[in-house]
C-alpha cells in the first residue's frame, strides 16, 4: 500500500524553492549542496517516521533503507564535489540515481521522487538541457511503473503528474543558476582581462613617454650643448687672459653637462622594461574554481609591447581552455628566458585523453605567436594537456 499524504509534494517544492534562493545568496557549489542535503535530511525523517508509526507495509525494510539512504547520500556529495574527476562525479551520479530509484522499490512512498529532482537539478551540471528532458521522461516513466505495478495504487497519474512538475521546475531553476554564473564568470573574464590589458597600455604609454622625452634632451638639448662647446671652445682661441679662463671654465661646464644628458637619456632608453608580471598578477587573479601557480623567472625581461600583449592573451587563453574543457582544480603557469628567446608553459591536472584537434582559441593563440615571430607546441603531461611557447627576443 502506497502511503498517500498531499501535503508532502507541496512540501517538497516549497523546499527546493527555498533552497534554489540560497544558491543565489551563497556561493555555488556550497549553497546547492546545502541546499541538497537539506532537502534529503527532511525526506529521511519524513520517511523514517512514516516507516515507524506504521504498522504495516514496511516490515524488514529499515536496514536495507538506512545502507539505500546512506549510499544515495554518499553518491549526492561525490557527484557534487570539485575535487574528482568529470567521469567519476558522473559515475556518482548515476549511482545516486539508481539508489533513489531503489528506495522507491523498496518503500511504498510517493514523496521518494523528491530525490529524483535533486538528481535531474544536479544533471545540468553533467548532461546538456536536451539529455535532461530525456532522462527525466524515463525517470518519469520509471517511477509510474513502480507506483502503478509494484506498489499498485487507485491515483498514480495525479502525483506523477505533481512531480513531474517538480522536475522541470527544478531543471529550469537550476539551468537559470547555471546561465546566471556562466554570465558572472564571463564578466569576471572580461574584466581581469580589460584590467590587464590597461596596465599594460598603460606600461606602454609610459614606455613611449620616456623614449619621447630621451630622444628630445638627445635631439634638442644635446645638439645645442654641443653647439655651445664648440662656439666656447673657438672663443678661448681668440681670446686672452682672463676672459680666456672663464670662457675655458665655461666650456668644461657645458662639456659637463652634455655628458650628463648623453648619461640620462641612455638611462631613459635602458629602463624601458615592461611590468608585464603586473598585468599577468591580475589577469590570473581571483579565477573561479582554478587554483592558479605563476611562476615568472626574476631574469626575464621584456621591453617590447607586442611580446608582452601576445603573452598575456596566451595565458589568458590558456586559463579559460582549462576552464571550459579540462575539468581541472589546477594550473601552472611557468615563463623564462633561455637563449635569447622568451619560453613559458601552461598545464593543469585535468584530463586529455590524446592532442585535441585545434579549436578557434589555440589557432588565435598560435597565430598571436606568429605575428611576434613566436610559435606554439601541443604535448602532454601526465594526462594532461600542456601547451609550449617560444618567442625569440631577438627579431625585435
Amino acid at each position: 500500500m502506497t502511503c498517500n499524504h498531499d501535503f508532502w509534494p507541496m512540501a517538497s517544492l516549497a523546499i527546493w524553492g527555498h533552497n534554489s534562493g540560497m544558491a543565489n545568496t551563497l556561493g555555488k557549489p556550497v549553497a546547492e549542496m546545502a541546499a541538497a542535503l537539506f532537502t534529503w535530511a527532511i525526506v529521511m525523517g519524513v520517511v523514517f517516521y512514516v516507516m515507524f508509526t506504521s504498522r504495516d507495509g514496511f516490515a524488514g525494510t529499515l536496514e536495507p533503507t538506512i545502507a539505500l539512504a546512506l549510499l544515495n547520500l554518499f553518491a549526492m556529495l561525490a557527484a557534487g564535489g570539485t575535487r574528482s574527476s568529470l567521469l567519476k562525479r558522473r559515475c556518482w551520479h548515476g549511482v545516486q540515481l539508481v539508489s533513489a530509484l531503489a528506495l522507491g522499490v523498496l518503500l511504498p512512498v510517493e514523496f521518494l521522487q523528491i530525490f529524483t529532482i535533486i538528481w535531474i537539478a544536479m544533471a545540468l551540471s553533467f548532461y546538456s538541457l536536451r539529455s535532461c528532458l530525456v532522462l527525466l521522461v524515463i525517470i518519469m516513466t520509471t517511477w509510474y511503473l513502480i507506483l502503478d505495478y509494484h506498489w499498485p495504487t487507485r491515483n498514480v497519474v495525479l502525483p506523477i503528474s505533481l512531480f513531474a512538475s517538480f522536475h522541470v521546475f527544478a531543471i529550469l531553476t537550476s539551468r537559470a543558476a547555471i546561465m546566471a554564473e556562466r554570465a558572472r564568470d564571463q564578466t569576471q573574464e572580461l574584466y581581469r582581462e580589460l584590467v590587464a590589458t590597461q596596465h599594460l597600455l598603460s606600461e606602454a604609454s609610459r614606455q613611449n613617454e620616456r623614449t619621447r622625452i630621451a630622444r628630445d634632451l638627445h635631439d634638442l638639448l644635446g645638439h645645442h650643448l654641443t653647439a655651445l662647446t664648440i662656439n666656447l671652445q673657438i672663443a678661448e682661441h681668440q681670446s686672452h687672459g682672463e676672459a680666456r679662463e672663464r670662457i675655458e671654465q665655461s666650456r668644461s661646464l657645458a662639456r659637463l653637462l652634455l655628458s650628463d644628458v648623453r648619461e640620462a637619456v641612455s638611462a631613459l632608453r635602458d629602463k624601458g622594461e615592461l611590468d608585464f608580471r603586473r598585468a599577468l598578477a591580475l589577469l590570473v587573479e581571483n579565477v573561479p574554481q582554478l587554483s592558479i601557480s605563476l611562476d615568472i623567472s626574476a631574469d626575464l625581461s621584456i621591453d617590447d609591447v607586442e611580446i608582452a600583449d601576445a603573452i598575456v592573451r596566451c595565458v589568458q587563453e590558456g586559463i579559460t581552455n582549462t576552464l571550459r574543457h579540462a575539468d581541472a582544480t589546477q594550473i601552472w603557469i611557468k615563463l623564462w628566458q633561455e637563449e635569447g628567446a622568451v619560453q613559458f608553459t601552461i598545464h593543469d591536472d585535468g584530463f586529455t585523453a590524446d592532442v585535441p584537434a585545434e579549436g578557434n582559441g589555440l589557432k588565435g593563440m598560435r597565430e598571436r605567436l606568429q605575428r611576434v615571430g613566436g610559435r606554439l607546441q601541443l604535448d602532454r603531461i601526465a594526462n594532461a594537456l600542456m601547451l609550449r611557447a617560444e618567442i625569440p627576443l631577438a627579431m625585435h
